[in-house]
């Protein structure tokens, strides 16, 4: 299907094939580990990787707050990729675009660009963020009174097909405590995780989502 709804703390989440959660009641758009920067990063190092793959990162975000109406949208994390580089210009003129919605960034452990950047663009910086008894983190808080959204994990699981090839696809992972997001980023790489009988696992594949525990 195209999206999944899903419960928690009596709120309604709906799983996009984009990577992205939508948050009905707080029109709340919720993505994590885009890594914008990593391409640059890659060409510092004499590998060449076009920065396009962050720019149709950006078309696919329009499309999605086009559809949705977002009035805030939650990065859990990881937003940038290290130090700063030519592709912060690209998400602070694409940030510009929606003066109208509040930019939340959970910050991760590659969110290391100096404070006054932070402070110049549209982004609120936090450390971790509480809204109707759901904390969100970067990474997985396992002492917490709320139920705890991160990123970070990257999570994917191995799916086997009939003539018993396998391929791994990136999904969203709730677990009755926690969940981990699927890393929104092109440009990143995934875990395999081990789902138990009480995890519930949510597959991406083809711009659908199934759910496969």
């Amino acid at each position: 299907m195209k999206h999944f709804i899903t419960n928690i703390q009596n709120q309604t989440f709906y799983l996009l094939p984009d990577k992205v959660m939508y948050w009905e009641e707080q029109r709340a758009l919720i993505l994590s580990d885009l890594h914008i920067g990593k391409a640059s990063h890659f060409r510092k190092a004499g590998v060449p990787v076009s920065s396009h793959i962050h720019i149709n990162e950006f078309f696919v975000l329009d499309a999605i707050i086009a559809e949705y109406d977002p009035k805030q949208i939650l990065f859990v994390g990881d937003l940038f990729h290290s130090d700063f580089n030519q592709e912060w210009d690209l998400f602070f003129t694409w940030s510009h675009n929606y003066e109208e919605i509040e930019m939340i960034l959970i910050k991760g452990n590659h969110d290391i660009l100096p404070d006054k950047l932070y402070r110049n663009s549209r982004l609120t910086v936090v450390d971790d963020l509480v809204i109707q008894n759901i904390e969100f983190t970067h990474e997985r808080k396992v002492e917490t009174e709320w139920y705890n959204i991160s990123g970070h994990v990257h999570p994917a699981v191995s799916m086997i097909g009939q003539g018993k090839q396998s391929l791994k696809l990136p999904c969203f992972f709730f677990r009755p405590d926690h969940a981990f997001l699927p890393a929104f980023g092109q440009f990143t790489g995934m875990a395999k995780i081990r789902p138990t009988k009480k995890d519930n696992i949510f597959v991406i594949a083809e711009n659908k989502i199934i759910h496969v525990s």
